[in-house]
């Protein structure tokens, strides 16, 4: 078995800053961010270039991997580094360290707010659909103070595998990606608790069904209940509106202004549903023109 790579003082700092990081798997973009870290504070590391380039990036990522600190990762191929001495972190926390723009959403979200105790088959995660992807993308490298050199070193919209770290994945993408809180001790993001409601009645049939939403809604909706207006407000959906207003206001019976408001926009007539997913039924809201098909 050939012998690991003795690493230079430039690799030996590469090393100490990943451990330090603590992640387990980092891109290619935040590999070659911290190059230029290391170009700009490289005092006594003999750098013989005033800045890194794409074959700088190549070079110490080959001799990392002789030296046994990093390889490719086992789920995302070549697309992303796994450092090897970092422990595995959960399925949810690879895909976020993977994917800057991806949240944990939906029945996931709904499991770590606590609103339910349904565990769902595939881990759900939300983020922009790939034209807004790649704009945000783009304005998160341009934010950034240092030039990047052409061609592969950037930020992309990646593709994730069906099973990341033995879970299967499911990604919902969205032309306009709702509001996430990154977790304080952990590396996940995960939907807001205004924006879980929000996802329940928009796509129920990704949150255990609309009759298990009610279910929710009536065992937290009153203590989130200005979390759920907030968000509800912000929808540019009169349907969204129309089945919180019916939920909040005839089944919880909470009141709110905002609620108010919302009935100004109610749409007369047409097969409005309360389930997306069941067939219409006569019995209705009258303020809220919606089929309680539930």
């Amino acid at each position: 078995m050939p012998r690991p790579k003795k690493l230079t003082r430039a690799g030996k700092y590469l090393e100490h800053h990943l451990m330090r990081e603590g992640r387990p798997v980092i891109t290619h973009y935040e590999f070659f961010r911290l190059l230029q870290k290391m170009y700009r504070e490289g005092r006594n590391l003999y750098l013989r270039y005033a800045i890194p380039t794409k074959e700088h990036h190549n070079r110490y990522l080959s001799d990392l991997n002789k030296a046994g600190v990093v390889k490719y990762d086992r789920d995302y191929g070549d697309r992303i580094i796994r450092v090897i001495d970092i422990p595995e972190h959960s399925p949810d926390e690879v895909v976020c360290l993977a994917d800057p723009l991806c949240y944990i959403s939906h029945l996931s979200a709904m499991q770590i707010w606590g609103l339910t105790d349904r565990s769902s088959y595939a881990l759900i995660c939300t983020r922009p659909d790939r034209k807004n992807s790649v704009a945000k993308l783009s304005q998160m490298m341009s934010d950034h103070s240092d030039p990047l050199p052409p061609k592969k070193i950037r930020l992309f919209y990646i593709g994730h595998p069906e099973v990341v770290r033995g879970r299967r994945i499911r990604v919902f993408e969205s032309k306009n990606s709702g509001t996430s809180v990154n977790s304080s001790d952990t590396a996940k993001r995960v939907a807001t608790i205004g924006q879980t409601f929000l996802d329940m009645l928009q796509q129920p049939q990704l949150c255990g069904g609309m009759p298990h939403i009610l279910d929710v809604f009536d065992e937290h909706g009153e203590y989130w209940f200005n979390e759920i207006v907030s968000s509800v407000d912000s929808s540019d959906s009169s349907l969204v509106k129309s089945r919180a207003g019916y939920i909040l206001e005839e089944r919880l019976e909470l009141r709110h202004s905002k609620i108010e408001a919302w009935k100004s926009l109610v749409q007369r007539g047409g097969s409005r549903k309360l389930d997306p997913t069941k067939a219409y039924v006569a019995v209705h809201s009258e303020t809220w023109c919606i089929s309680l098909n539930v």
